[in-house]
């Protein structure tokens, strides 16, 4: 009898959406939920709307706790019908570790942590938008989400060497900017790693303009890694496209020999 509940509750929780309307009210609820929180946590921060709508917040955030935590307690209860989790308490006790249940419960330890320690952990309530991941494997959202998640482990060699080349340009281009600003403004290029957040602003093309070179060869330097730096940037989201677009043809394919 209670595996029979089980099943129902895992084909809800876990089951794709497609052409089951129960399924898909609740993605699109939780998708509500999660996105009500992060609002409710944007706002709190004004004094004036929290002075006045404090109690309105509190119960928003006491009612979505209240739902994440029924929610994960039950993912908890029929795992077991996944053959994966299948033991009683092995299979539960695989399931907590996993990347998704632990997403879960960092959505609901702000809420709990605070009445056995007592610290403010309100930064940490933006830890409920990492939910998405849980909804995003589901239903009619899994198709994209597989894509994604298959290329970025058919590219993760070619993305490495992106990152490589990047934090190689960055720490390159910063040792030498500090070596030839130093002299002209020791305050600022005051030693490597700070001139490591000029890098990071000039690769990625950002320039705040809070960090600049004022030599004639450190313009010279920073010229260059501005325009490295678009190069350098555009490669992981070619590799990415490129992977998508493979990725895409392979399911047209297999969607065709069906």
């Amino acid at each position: 009898m209670f595996r029979k509940y089980q099943e129902v509750g895992y084909r809800l929780l876990e089951g794709p959406a497609n052409g089951d309307l129960a399924r898909t009210i609740i993605i699109y609820f939780l998708f509500f939920m999660i996105s009500l929180n992060i609002l409710v946590l944007f706002v709190e921060t004004e004094r004036g709307m929290y002075a006045t709508y404090g109690p309105i917040f509190y119960i928003i955030i006491f009612f979505s706790v209240g739902i994440f935590s029924i929610e994960y307690l039950l993912r908890l209860w029929v795992c077991t019908v996944n053959p994966a989790y299948s033991s009683p308490i092995r299979g539960r006790l695989r399931y907590a570790v996993t990347p998704l249940a632990l997403f879960d419960l960092l959505a609901i330890l702000p809420f709990y942590l605070p009445l056995v320690i007592p610290v403010d952990l309100l930064v940490l309530r933006i830890f409920r938008l990492t939910r998405v991941f849980t909804v995003l494997k589901l239903g009619r959202f899994s198709r994209a989400w597989d894509s994604l998640s298959y290329t970025i482990r058919a590219k993760k060699e070619e993305l490495f060497i992106a990152a490589i080349l990047i934090f190689m340009t960055l720490a390159v281009s910063s040792t030498l900017m500090y070596y030839i600003e130093y002299p002209a403004q020791p305050e600022k290029f005051s030693s490597i790693l700070h001139t490591l957040w000029w890098g990071v602003i000039t690769l990625s093309t950002v320039g705040y303009g809070d960090m600049y070179p004022v030599t004639p060869l450190g313009k010279l330097v920073g010229g260059v890694v501005a325009v490295s730096g678009i190069a350098l940037f555009a490669l992981p989201a070619a590799i990415l496209a490129a992977g998508l677009i493979e990725s895409l043809h392979q399911r047209n394919k297999e969607d065709s020999r069906r």
